[in-house]
């Protein structure tokens, strides 16, 4: 499904020529709408205060969950441990998806923009996404190793070496190797949301991770 959505809704965003890299940053196709912007800006005030009641009401009965064909509130607040809101990833996640941009996909809207926006992946399970600036590829999977380069909204592939846990091993589109902490950067299929209007209200129809 996600192969199908990369090749039919690419935005504008050259493939990088030999030996460049290639950066990617966040779009928003969805401020034009004022009552998504509004119910958008709901979402983030729910979030920072963790206000399950809102947060409920603002997902659609039918709610995507996961690929296994989790569905509904029901599901929804038991996959994100929401009787103990406390302890739960919902807030990091939902807000980290709410902040990095929004595609649209006819009458659907979906936040992050990210995973809509390269020009091709054939394997988007490898691709992620350095956030912003300030993220540094080393030599070595610690601080103290090498800069290689400083990072700002590149994409990175993701390739098979050993390192620790809170360390991933990526490469640059120009070739160059090396090793990115997990914390600056986002996966391409990582969690992003889906919106439409249900009822003549937005609602949150998606909430999903993977492919």
């Amino acid at each position: 499904m996600v192969r199908t959505l990369l090749i039919c809704l690419l935005l504008a965003v050259p493939a990088p020529a030999s030996g460049q890299r290639q950066r990617l940053e966040p779009v928003d196709q969805c401020a034009s709408d004022a009552s998504f912007a509004a119910f958008r800006s709901e979402l983030l005030a729910a979030i920072e205060r963790r206000d399950v009641a809102f947060i409920l009401a603002s997902v659609a009965d039918d709610i995507s969950v996961d690929f296994g064909g989790g569905s509904g509130r029901d599901d929804f607040r038991r996959a994100w441990g929401l009787d103990r809101p406390e302890g739960s990833d919902l807030w990091r996640e939902l807000g980290a998806a709410l902040r990095l941009g929004c595609a649209r996909d006819g009458e659907s809207l979906w936040a992050p923009s990210l995973f809509r926006q390269l020009e091709h992946a054939d394997d988007p399970t490898g691709v992620l996404v350095a956030i912003g600036a300030g993220g540094v590829l080393r030599a070595a999977p610690s601080d103290a190793a090498p800069a290689i380069a400083q990072l700002d909204w590149d994409v990175l592939a993701w390739r098979s070496a050993e390192s620790p846990e809170d360390w991933l091993p990526v490469a640059l589109a120009d070739g160059r190797s090396g090793f990115v902490r997990r914390g600056q950067v986002r996966g391409l299929l990582d969690y992003r949301a889906g919106f439409a209007r249900v009822g003549g209200r937005w609602r949150m129809t998606v909430f999903i991770a993977g492919d």
